[in-house]
């Protein structure tokens, strides 16, 4: 029976918020909770889960308790109490100002709780790793033991878990690194190639821009242009590049690539309305000079214009996903399309591009930048 009632008991008291778990054992003298009142008593038995406690001398003083409970506590306990409350709030007038620091670390202690943020410069990181020292020492010195309040406890949050600060700032070196790399991978991005991979699955005929392409399918040399960029930024977090920072594009790359492999074979190249020499000629010219088509085979090309179209409005933008432009002064311009076969693509593609005219003569304005994967028929 006693077996049984202390483990009830135990099951009971670790449900509580109290300053230190406590287990209580049949005979034991407590305090038992009636109403508003805390009462004397002594744990008499236990039966079915109901434990009796015995409050006074006469045959029906007693209270029966419906376990588990929190209506047990300790004698002397509310003082012991009242004396941890005091520390707690002392502990929050010396080390509240550490707070936001905390919170910037929380998560890399415990993943349930929920960032502040985080140091982003070299300085705010340097005052963050000094504020964690200090609270440290803090904690060790003058508030060993320090507990979480009974009260104010939200989920995900680490503001009144006392006892959290000081092992978060005891950990300060070990949590350090997770928090930088976290930090930088939140402020360095690969927002260019995420956009051109997004463009490429949601156009309607999957047009892939070059960036894209070469991700695809020369990822080795996608990744030596790359890296210099990152590199150095990841550096100015004190950390190196992480491994798996292009995992997640590298992932999309390849669901990409099986998507053109399935629809690439079910395209065939259109030949646009209408053709001129002189300006194809050009175009293919361009194409044999430009160093990011090296090894390029133009085989078939074509004009959507029959006529130089009058330039209104159009100004050079620079790149986007799907051209590469070239800043000319031009007054007319006519456009068209490109099969082309590329070295280490698996299909052929069509590019589009387009030629100005002006008082020099032809000048390129934009020329490919991104493909609709087809068969080269």
């Amino acid at each position: 029976m006693k077996h049984t009632f202390l483990g009830l008991l135990m099951l009971a008291l670790l449900a509580l918020p109290t300053v230190a778990q406590q287990v209580f054992h049949v005979g034991d003298a407590i305090e038992v909770q009636d109403g508003t009142r805390w009462i004397p008593g002594v744990i008499e038995s236990v039966d079915n889960n109901i434990a009796k406690v015995r409050i006074g001398k006469g045959k029906y003083d007693y209270i029966n308790v419906q376990l588990p409970t929190t209506r047990f506590r300790a004698i002397g306990s509310a003082a012991q109490e009242g004396r941890e409350i005091e520390r707690q709030n002392a502990f929050l007038r010396d080390a509240g100002k550490y707070f936001q620091t905390v919170q910037k670390f929380a998560p890399f202690y415990d993943d349930k709780y929920i960032s502040g943020g985080a140091p982003n410069t070299p300085a705010e990181w340097q005052t963050a790793m000094s504020e964690l020292a200090e609270l440290d020492a803090l904690c060790k010195s003058k508030y060993p033991g320090i507990t979480n309040t009974t009260y104010g406890l939200r989920e995900g949050l680490v503001d009144n878990r006392y006892a959290v600060w000081c092992e978060i700032a005891a950990r300060r070196n070990e949590l350090e690194r997770p928090a930088r790399i976290s930090a930088a991978k939140n402020q360095i991005t690969l927002t260019n190639t995420e956009d051109n991979l997004k463009f490429a699955f949601n156009h309607q005929k999957n047009r892939v821009p070059d960036e894209t392409q070469l991700l695809m399918y020369e990822r080795d040399k996608w990744k030596q242009q790359q890296i210099p960029k990152y590199k150095p930024r990841f550096a100015e977090y004190g950390i190196e590049m992480p491994a798996d920072f292009f995992a997640s594009v590298e992932k999309k790359a390849g669901e990409l690539q099986k998507l053109i492999e399935q629809t690439a074979q079910n395209r065939s190249w259109e030949p646009p309305p209408f053709h001129d020499p002189a300006v194809e000629a050009f175009i293919r010219s361009k194409y044999a000079a430009d160093p990011d088509y090296r090894g390029v085979r133009v085989l078939n090309i074509g004009l959507d214009y029959k006529v130089w179209t009058e330039r209104k409005g159009l100004s050079y933008l620079g790149s986007d996903s799907s051209f590469r432009y070239y800043k000319v002064e031009y007054n007319y311009y006519k456009r068209g399309w490109a099969l082309v076969k590329l070295p280490n693509r698996p299909y052929c593609q069509a590019q589009e591009w387009i030629v100005g005219r002006g008082a020099q003569g032809m000048v390129l304005v934009s020329l490919g930048g991104s493909g609709i994967f087809m068969k080269c028929e």
